[in-house]
């Protein structure tokens, strides 16, 4: 696995993330700046309220259909964070409508998805155990606290939801991989959004919470929607000769080709 991009490469990466990812993330921007100026307007437990909430999520659907979705095997990334974001506008709505157990286990499918669109290789588990360890912690913290079926479903939903963590910063093979950064960067966001339902919920109310919430969940979603960019690179070409000497050099001086 090679751990070193050139700045070429990196900024290759930049503008092709700029090229496809801006024009179609004009309506996440629309609705994400709706739904913090008209959401106060609103009660909960309301179709208003529930359809602000949800509109950024559809937007990130719109987006992952306008990156040249197809129904392939190649596309089996893309394919799987649709249906991830799919099950989080379910949890969204449960949640919104206080069925806080049957929101939890929409997003729980959720992460399912993900963990399954990220895989399982290379492993690299120093990503996951303290991932693991914090958790641990935090639910013994709030234990005593939590109704007798929340105490079965958080530690549950706290695995899945560490383990999408996990696995998203294991793919990140360079700190110039964008995408897999930015995507990196949305998985601890989730982590963050979701512990800061549960210690407000659970442990000790907090400032802001539901607006700190909000900010760390849609920029999460963002983020790993982003990274369906990835399968969306222009067809591949010809290799010059000199660019397979470049790569033949550096295979030769033991270096993988990138």
């Amino acid at each position: 696995m090679a751990f070193l991009r050139s700045d070429a490469e990196t900024s290759t990466e930049w503008r092709r993330m700029v090229k496809v990812a801006a024009p179609r993330m004009i309506l996440f921007v629309i609705t994400f700046i709706l739904y913090f100026s008209l959401i106060g307007l609103t009660e909960r437990r309301t179709i208003e309220s529930t359809v602000l909430k949800c509109l950024p999520i559809v937007s990130l659907w719109i987006f992952v259909l306008l990156t040249g979705f197809e129904l392939k095997k190649s596309n089996r990334y893309k394919q799987l964070i649709l249906v991830g974001l799919i099950f989080s506008c379910s949890g969204d709505i449960l949640l919104n409508y206080e069925l806080f157990e049957a929101g939890m286990a929409g997003f729980g499918v959720a992460q399912i998805f993900y963990i399954s669109a990220f895989g399982f290789h290379p492993v690299r588990p120093w990503f996951g155990l303290p991932l693991y360890g914090l958790g641990a912690a935090a639910v013994a913290l709030m234990f005593n606290n939590l109704p007798t079926i929340i105490k079965i479903c958080l530690p549950i939903y706290g695995i899945l939801l560490l383990t999408m963590c996990w696995r998203s910063l294991a793919r990140i093979d360079s700190a110039k991989n964008i995408l897999r950064m930015t995507c990196g960067l949305g998985s601890v966001l989730f982590v963050i959004s979701d512990s800061i339902i549960a210690f407000d919920k659970f442990y000790s109310p907090i400032n802001n919470a539901q607006f700190a919430i909000m900010v760390t969940y849609y920029v999460a979603q963002f983020g790993i929607a982003l990274s369906v960019i990835e399968q969306s690179g222009p067809a591949k070409t010809a290799k010059s000769p000199s660019s397979k000497k470049s790569q033949n050099d550096g295979v030769e001086n033991g270096a993988e080709p990138l």
